[in-house]
């Protein structure tokens, strides 16, 4: 009843006002205030910089600069050669597997499309099924994204929406909640056919950004094609956006062209650069985990 009820009140909450205030104030460069910011959240999710290029939380310009902080590089090694599939996060592995494209799973009993999340009814979409990871971040978590493969970018849309809390309370209670929230979906040609990279914004997510057109500023669906974002080749493991607070990751590809880490369980907690999968050169001999 008590998750319920704080389910409920986020239907009442000014979320984009609220997403507003959030914006300013962490981006607020003012000593005092962006000091005190960043202490309380380091000390409240038990933070620890060891891994940041920047050790000293009073070092950074803002509580944003703080959030979306960068790493060192050697605190996240990239697994296996180009075959090898990585997660794009550090995040909770909510949901995976390979399942019909009008029932991915979200939570016990509650299902969603890819149609209906990509915004479109072709290239993925349009397959009969779909294989695809849901990654949690939690407040405490690095907050940038980075590509699970090599590959070319095709496009990018923008799609408006919602800013409902994406943890697990929620995602239990709001049906289609990743199609109801505000999300920016690429798409990249790569070794193992068309793979789609979905950021879910979620409550006090103030913008989501990407490395080729920097912070989305679009209010209303829009395409991107790929001359327009200016399409070139990344690598795995390269940066390709954050969340300027919160959120949610779904990684959609083909499943003729991979198979997931027999390792992987759902709820365990993923580091960016780790094996979560293998492209498949031989479909029709491939295994179902790796």
């Amino acid at each position: 009843m008590k998750h319920a009820f704080l389910v409920w009140v986020q239907y009442l909450l000014p979320q984009r006002l609220i997403s507003l205030i959030i914006y300013h104030t962490a981006r607020c460069t003012f000593p005092p205030l962006k000091n005190l910011l960043i202490k309380w959240f380091k000390k409240r999710y038990e933070i620890d910089l060891g891994e940041a290029e920047e050790t000293n939380h009073l070092n950074y310009e803002s509580f944003n600069a703080f959030f979306t902080r960068r790493l060192k590089t050697s605190a996240r090694p990239i697994s296996g050669d180009e075959h090898t599939i990585i997660s794009p996060v550090d995040g909770h592995l909510t949901h995976f597997g390979t399942a019909s494209t009008k029932k991915l799973i979200q939570a016990k009993g509650i299902f969603y499309s890819t149609e209906e999340l990509l915004g479109e009814a072709r290239g993925l979409a349009e397959l009969n099924q779909i294989s695809y990871m849901t990654l949690y971040l939690s407040p405490r978590q690095y907050h940038r994204v980075h590509l699970p493969l090599s590959g070319k970018l095709l496009k990018t849309r923008y799609i408006p929406g919602k800013r409902f809390s994406v943890n697990k309370v929620t995602a239990s209670y709001v049906k289609g909640l990743y199609c109801l929230n505000e999300r920016v979906i690429s798409w990249f040609k790569t070794d193992a056919g068309t793979m789609a990279v979905v950021f879910v914004g979620a409550l006090n997510v103030s913008s989501i950004s990407t490395q080729w057109m920097g912070e989305i500023k679009s209010r209303r669906t829009k395409t991107w094609d790929a001359n327009e974002v200016n399409a070139q080749r990344y690598e795995r493991g390269d940066e390709i956006g954050k969340f300027n607070l919160g959120s949610t990751v779904i990684l959609i590809m083909n499943p003729n062209n991979l198979v997931w880490c027999s390792r992987l369980n759902q709820g365990q907690q993923i580091n960016m650069a780790e094996k979560i999968g293998t492209v498949v050169t031989n479909p029709i001999n491939k295994k179902k985990y790796v």
